[in-house]
């Protein structure tokens, strides 16, 4: 499945997207945690109605995402597979089995990213990853800890490590039902990653990860390519609105629920070099940032610096 450049917006080749269904699958990337069992948050979102503890990182809202997103593709045997509390305990049985198939139980006291996929027939697959570890503050609080958005001048740092660089993706992208989705499809956040700039061996902690935000044709912030964002606005942390065409993703809607931010839209033009913003995503949790300027290639494909602000 392609995308191609139209006047300068990255869009979906939907024709090619149509013949290629087969190979298409619908896929999220869970936390597996044993420090997680002693969390009653996640413990509630893991079953409507046991309190079983669960290692697995908001494992409904996990079910949920990819139910929504087989509904809209019209996959009846895949739906069947997730839909109700049967879909759930399913789900979980799955990644239980590849947990059992793959590690002892020595290695399972080590953080994994488990990525399922299902098909359009129903099947599954799942493949894993180790992860570092993080303390349960990182994965549920009931606040954004300050950053530099947020302290006084005399405060230089804010009250966590750094665990992100993160740049602006000069190409805006058409929304699409692969954007809208977390699938197999993902050219469009890999052509945006491949835009961001190799670090220098040595020059920040090897727990640093690199993000790209992806912007639509509006120039309106959707998502990251693998995350969502969080941003400073008006006395208030705010995330892109659904309406931007991103991903609407598991610790998202945990953020919207708690309270912990609102959806508002976030302009390109508004986004500073060297602002410090919040991060999230179903495997790593939360972490924050700065964004960094970007030599790459601008929307019309010709090589420049991505337009951010500075501060």
């Amino acid at each position: 499945m392609a995308s191609y450049l139209t006047n300068g917006v990255t869009r979906w080749d939907e024709t090619e997207a149509e013949q290629n269904a087969a190979s298409l699958k619908v896929l999220s990337s869970i936390r597996c945690d044993q420090l997680l069992t002693r969390s009653p948050q996640n413990t509630q979102l893991s079953f409507h109605d046991c309190n079983a503890p669960s290692q697995f990182y908001m494992l409904r809202y996990h079910r949920d995402r990819m139910l929504a997103a087989v509904n809209e593709l019209g996959w009846i045997e895949a739906r069947s597979f997730l839909e109700g509390h049967s879909g759930v305990v399913r789900l979980k049985q799955v990644l239980q089995d590849h947990l059992t198939d793959s590690y002892n139980s020595a290695q399972l006291s080590q953080p994994l990213k488990l990525r399922i996929t299902i098909n359009s027939g129903g099947h599954t697959s799942v493949t894993s990853t180790s992860l570092p570890s993080l303390p349960l503050s990182s994965l549920y609080f009931s606040h954004f800890p300050p950053t530099l958005s947020q302290l006084p001048p005399s405060l230089d740092h804010p009250t966590s490590d750094r665990s992100w660089r993160i740049f602006v993706s000069p190409v805006p992208v058409s929304p699409s039902l692969f954007t809208r989705h977390k699938t197999t499809e993902r050219a469009v956040y890999d052509k945006a990653r491949s835009l961001i700039p190799t670090t220098p061996q040595g020059e920040l902690h090897d727990n640093v990860l690199s993000e790209i935000l992806v912007v639509n044709h509006h120039g309106e912030v959707m998502e990251g390519s693998i995350t969502t964002p969080y941003f400073w606005r008006r006395g208030r942390w705010v995330t892109p609105p659904a309406s931007a065409g991103g991903n609407t993703g598991t610790t998202r809607r945990f953020a919207l629920e708690a309270g912990l931010c609102v959806e508002e839209t976030v302009m390109r033009q508004s986004v500073a070099e060297g602002e410090a913003i919040w991060l999230s995503n179903g495997a790593r949790g939360w972490g924050w940032g700065e964004i960094e300027k970007l030599e790459g290639r601008g929307s019309d494909g010709s090589i420049g610096t991505s337009p951010i602000r500075h501060a």
